[in-house]
């Protein structure tokens, strides 16, 4: 078991270099579950971390990172400017001493500029780019004000090349400013042992089921799938479209070979039930799903959005398929579930994807290289 990071009850430490790890809520995301692993893992590197969240999130859901949470509104209400919680990122960072905040995703930009820079000695804003941003920021509005925070921070930190593209051609992020740091994942995911295999194909989705993660995609794809060949699909996750997509199963006569079990604290014995993982997102930074199934072995069939490509290697750990295209990503499945050699030798090539720096010891070199290059530069 991983040691929890530092929080407000410890003393800093003066001699290590203070960093804020600042992430949206409590919940089990993208954003928040890297911001954990950096919170784990920086320490070991020297730094005195202070692990954060704006809101706690959900009662209901389980699975939670460690982040000390600042308020207890809802997520979705933080997307407008609330100055309380903005006071008590100020006091914490203060209180904290921190010489960084790594404001990672989200709504951490905003509220990391609004405290930080009324600040008299504020530390030094880094912002963590999770996502695609021509995605999240369509309006003219969000355009702007996202453009006008991103004028605000030291640092902008994109997980993919793709993402970081957007950043300098749509929203003017200079060069100099950015870094393209890609995350990673536990070594705990190359340790997976593939369960017996049966007969039947098992298809698995880890992701929130919600409009950019297309779990409806997914149900299509199954429904597709069965007309060749006996198949189940896993769906590990949840969101607000949990009903439509029970119905949907229904309605396609796949109810029965559908499994939803909800948010998961360890995702590993569901890799190892896995024959193949699918990806249906219509956004996409770097998405950890691909890269977690590759390290257990896992091939994966993926739409190409985002940052996707950076992930597998079309052909030869997956097969990358146009975004949105349910048939071509049926057809791959079948294609992998047909050729049991090609899949395991995809499963293979993508365990080797992954040591070739995908873990994250390797992520965490990465940022500990990049916020030390920060402070030496002096902003």
């Amino acid at each position: 078991m991983d040691a929890p990071p530092n929080h407000e009850s410890s003393e800093p430490d003066v001699t290590r270099p203070r960093l804020m790890v600042l992430v949206t809520s409590g919940q089990r995301r993208g954003a928040e579950v890297f911001g954990e692993r950096l919170a784990i893992g920086l320490p070991d590197h020297g730094w005195d971390v202070d692990f954060v969240a704006l809101a706690s999130g959900p009662e209901e859901v389980a699975a939670s990172v460690s982040a000390d949470p600042l308020s207890a509104m809802p997520p979705g209400d933080l997307r407008r400017l609330d100055f309380t919680v903005v006071r008590a990122l100020r006091d914490r960072l203060k209180r904290h001493g921190s010489e960084v905040l790594l404001a990672n995703g989200s709504s951490t930009l905003q509220y990391g500029v609004a405290a930080a820079r009324t600040m008299g000695r504020r530390p030094a804003i880094v912002y963590g780019s999770i996502g695609e941003p021509t995605y999240w920021a369509r309006s003219l509005r969000q355009r702007a004000l996202y453009q006008l925070f991103l004028r605000m921070v030291d640092r902008v930190f994109s997980v993919s090349h793709q993402t970081g593209r957007q950043l300098v051609e749509h929203f003017g992020v200079s060069p100099e400013k950015l870094r393209v740091l890609h995350t990673g994942v536990p070594q705990s995911f190359l340790d997976v042992s593939p369960l017996p295999r049966e007969d039947v194909l098992h298809l698995l989705f880890m992701g929130s089921l919600s409009a950019e993660k297309d779990p409806l995609a997914a149900i299509e794809i199954l429904r597709q799938v069965c007309e060749t060949m006996p198949a189940r699909l896993r769906m590990v996750g949840r969101g607000a479209l949990a009903d439509e997509v029970q119905a949907a199963a229904a309605e396609a006569g796949v109810g029965d070979v559908v499994e939803m079990v909800g948010s998961v604290d360890d995702v590993g014995p569901h890799l190892a039930w896995a024959d193949v993982l699918l990806l249906t997102s219509k956004t996409e930074g770097l998405p950890a799903a691909p890269l977690e199934a590759a390290a257990a072995s896992v091939p994966v069939v993926a739409y190409d959005v985002g940052g996707v490509a950076e992930t597998l290697v079309d052909g030869a750990t997956g097969r990358l398929v146009p975004a949105g295209d349910v048939g071509a990503a049926a057809k791959a499945v079948v294609e992998l579930a047909e050729d049991e050699k090609a899949r395991q030798a995809a499963g293979q090539a993508a365990r080797s994807l992954i040591l070739s720096g995908f873990t994250v010891q390797d992520a965490v070199r990465r940022y500990d290289n990049s916020l030390r290059e920060l402070l030496r530069s002096g902003r």
